[in-house]
């Protein structure tokens, strides 16, 4: 079954993509705005919109990659 959502992975997808995008909307308000650490009001405005975007498509996707993972593993738990 490749769409199994859980409590858990839906709170690991939504960690994961805080995370990610927190990082990378970081970097690239502080290579837009030429400071570093960039300003934050700048910084949380474009990270909750990379938040916005980015989210949905971690909690989409990220079963489908399991399920590709697990197809291409040869550990014998992963069957």
């Amino acid at each position: 079954m490749m769409f199994r959502y859980t409590v858990g992975t839906v709170i690991g997808g939504i960690l994961v993509a805080t995370v990610m995008t927190g990082i990378v909307s970081f970097f690239v308000t502080a290579i837009n705005t030429n400071t570093f650490p960039p300003i934050l009001h700048e910084w949380v405005r474009a990270w909750m919109l990379a938040w916005a975007i980015g989210t949905p498509g971690v909690i989409i996707l990220s079963p489908i990659f399991r399920y590709i993972g697990i197809k291409f593993s040869d550990d014998p738990r992963d069957n």
